[in-house]
Order: C-alpha cells, then structure tokens, then sequence
C-alpha cells in the first residue's frame, strides 16, 4: 500500500484534472449560475422602464462507458455488462430585473433539465387542446428552479424568496438545490469583513391543519475576512428538525461547522475546506464526522500543475450510537464534486450518487455499511497545458481508499488515469472531451478471496454554449 502511494504521489506532479465533460448535469446546477453565466450589465428597454438582462446556457454531453448498467449511468465493478452509451442536454435562461438602484429580482427558467436522447419522446411533450409542447417533464413547459427579490437597504443587502441553496465553499460534499430563504450581507463591520446571515425553511407541515410543530428550519451565519492573499470564511449551519416520528419524540438539531480559504501567493495557490459534523444526528443518535478537501497548485506560464487531498470519514460500526460517515449514501462526496470522472463522476454511483433523476441517487452499495458507509481518503495530482486561448490539455491521475473498510476487506478503492481536452469554437460555444480509465481496486471485492472485480474506462465530451 505504501508504494502505491508513494507511485501516486509521484505520478501527481506532472498529471492532472481537465474541463470536466460528464459532469453532464453541471449545466443545471444552481451555482453554476452565480460562478459562470452570470447575467450581464441590464440595459434600459425604454425611457423610464425596468432594465432587463438574460443570461443563460445550452449543453449537449455524450458518454460511453464499459460495464455500465444501462440506466443511463451506474458502473458495474464486479462483472462484465458491456458498454453503455447515451446523450443528454439541458437548457435554462436567467434573468434579472433591475428594477431600480435598490432592488432587483432574478430567476432561473429551465427548458430542459438532463433530457436523455430516445427515452420514452412521449414524455416530452404535453398536449393541450389542438397545440403540442415541448417539456422536460410531463405536464409542464418550463420548470422555475429559482426566484427571488434583492434590496441594498440602509443595512445591508438582503435577499428574500427561493434562490440557490446547498453549494458552500469549495465544491467538496456540496449538493447544489435551491431552498426558500431570507438572508442578510450586514454592512456594519469593519474593512476587510463581512458576514451572511440566512434562515431557511426547509420544510413546512403545520400551516395548514397539523397543529403540533412539525417543521424543518435551518439557520446560517459566518464571517469571512479578506487579506491581501485571499479570503478565509467559517461558517455555523444548522437544522432543527421537528418532523420526527412518533410525535412525541422531541425536535433534534444537527450542526455543521465550516472553515474554507482560497489563497494566491503569486503564482503559488491553495483552496481548502473544513466540514466536522456534530450535535444529533437523529433522535437517538450521534453525529461526530468530519471530512477535508486541499489543492495545492502553482502556476508557470502556460502550465498549471497541482495536487489534492481528499478525506471523508467513514463508519465501522454501523449498530452503535454515534453516525461518523461525513458523506451520505445518497450523494457521497457531493453532486458537486467531480475532481475525476469515474471515482467521484456524476453517473457512475461509485464515490458520486447523482443519477441527474434517472434513478435513486446511490453511491456503490459495497461502500454502504448500514446507514453510514467506509468513507474515503484520496491522493491525486493533475496538470493543465494551454496550447493556446482556444486550445488546452489535461491529465488527472487519482488514488483512492477506504476510511474504514469493514472487517475482512481490502481498503483499495482503485487507481484512475485520464486525459482531456478543451476547444473553444467561438466565445460562447466550447467543446470538451475526456478518457478515464479506472484500475478497480481489490475493496470491491468485499472480503472474499478470488472474487472477481472489473475495471471500468469512460469516454466523454460535451458541446456547451453561453449567453
């Protein structure tokens, strides 16, 4: 095990991570919409009107993978399924309204979200009378995934109504979703300071004829400082959680403590984030979990060479009372985060549980032990060559293991290589293309001698434009 890390370690210096082709669905991810296709500067429509803006962004992504389990999506480690192959796209436009200096309001439309090519056509399109429509979902045109009003008061800015939700700092263990939120930039603190104040409801059951309280509240706040060299945020995340069974059982609340920085000391970079857990993780449970993500890179000219580190912890004993799986069997270490493309892919269930709504978002069931799972400590190195403004190469190389692998088992979650790269074809359109090839490792064995394990490769690419 020592010299696979050591070899890892080594290799991870001259390879690296590439534009990320099938994280399919990142397209219609919530923070993308604030990171890259922000609306531009309004512009007036007629004297004394309210300025308007859109934004917004089309995707077109294919992939073909051996040993798929045809869902699209899902990688088979343990036997030989064949290949699977499938196109999907989305499409969503932003707006802005500004409707004077002091207030705003913004929206996400989606068109399309994460349509897959040739499944089920019916599903389409919904008739209404003699005139047909197109629709991501049955039974409606276009789903509203966002919309809420912004107020530069005398305080502060605030915001109120649904609005992005779930993404926080790096994008390690975030699940990008949107949420019904009041939130609050107070303007009162010193140079150099600033602090977000939020609460959000997350459930709502007593307004109507349930009497008892019922609800699922959570509140947020940080402080952030900006030096010269970047900006360092903690943060404290809440949630009450009243809609427990049987109704007698009292509220718990579980709490998550955050600290992220992002560094640049000339061409020398960091970014990082702390995520611990603790307080109840249920009714009668425990949450003591903590998980950590670092990258280090250093930029030289039109190279750009890096590492990272990769912790979540994992739960051995999965019959006590304390709950130290950091990530969750649903979305493992976050729909987010797609640092390589089959270990921690959108699609693959290995490390990722994002299905896109294809199927119950899952990480691979031999990670799962009980309720919690082994967690996960990873080692990788990437690098990145622009050959020009439109054309660029990557590499990644990636080493994964279990936290606490269950007694018996190897902790090798395997070993994954790939290449890529991207070509803008205009200012707005760009092309993306990607191979991985994962050597799967003897964990998926699950402790028994002999047992066969497959190893799974990915070819992906993807055809975005922005507007």
């Amino acid at each position: 095990m020592k010299k696979v890390l050591a070899t890892v370690a080594a290799l991870g210096l001259v390879l690296g991570v590439t534009a990320n082709a099938f994280a399919l669905d990142e397209p219609g991810r919530a923070s993308e919409v604030e990171s890259t296709t922000a609306p531009r500067v309004a512009q007036p429509t007629a004297p004394g009107v309210a300025l308007w803006s859109v934004a917004g962004q089309w995707v077109l992504a294919g992939a073909l993978f051996q040993n798929g389990l045809g869902l699209p999506g899902g990688a088979s480690l343990t036997g030989e399924t064949g290949t699977d192959a499938f196109y999907i796209y989305s499409f969503k436009i932003l707006p802005t309204l500004q409707v004077n200096d002091k207030i705003s309001m913004e929206a996400e439309f989606r068109f399309a979200d994460r349509d897959v090519f040739g499944w089920s056509d019916t599903s389409l399109f919904r008739v209404e009378g003699n005139n047909e429509y197109m629709t991501s979902k049955a039974g409606r045109m276009i789903d509203t995934y966002t919309l809420w009003m912004n107020w530069v008061s005398p305080f502060g800015k605030t915001q109120f109504g649904r609005m992005p939700a779930g993404a926080w700092g790096t994008k390690f263990l975030d699940n990008s979703a949107q949420g019904n939120r009041l939130r609050w930039y107070p303007n009162m603190l010193p140079e150099n300071w600033g602090s977000l104040l939020f609460m959000q409801k997350v459930v709502e059951q007593d307004a109507g004829a349930i009497a008892s309280d019922q609800d699922v509240d959570a509140f947020y706040v940080d402080l952030s400082y900006k030096a010269p060299f970047g900006k360092t945020t903690g943060a404290l995340w809440a949630v009450r959680r009243a809609n427990v069974a049987p109704a007698t059982t009292d509220p718990f609340t579980t709490t998550n403590f955050w600290l992220t920085g992002n560094y640049a000391f000339d061409a020398l970079s960091f970014e990082y984030e702390l995520n611990m857990a603790f307080g109840d993780a249920s009714a009668t449970e425990d949450a003591k979990a903590w998980g950590f993500y670092g990258d280090l890179g250093w930029k030289m000219q039109d190279w750009r060479l890096g590492g990272l580190f990769i912790y979540a912890s994992g739960d051995d004993d999965p019959n006590d009372t304390n709950i130290e799986s950091m990530m969750s069997n649903a979305n493992g270490t976050g729909k987010d985060f797609n640092p390589s493309q089959i270990l921690f892919g959108d699609y693959m269930q290995i490390l990722n549980g994002d299905m896109g709504g294809l199927s119950p978002d899952s990480i691979n069931p031999a990670i799962k032990n009980g309720s919690g799972n082994a967690g996960v400590m990873a080692f990788g190195g990437y690098a990145k060559f622009a050959l020009s403004p439109s054309l660029s190469f990557s590499g990644d190389l990636t080493y994964a293991m279990a936290d606490k692998e269950p007694s018996g088992y190897d902790s090798d979650y395997g070993i994954e290589a790939g290449v890529g790269m991207g070509y803008k074809l205009m200012d707005n359109l760009t092309y993306n293309a990607h191979f991985s090839y994962l050597w799967t490792g003897d964990y998926f064995k699950q402790g028994v001698s002999g047992a066969n394990v497959e190893n799974v490769y990915l070819l992906a690419h993807a055809l975005s434009m922005k507007f």
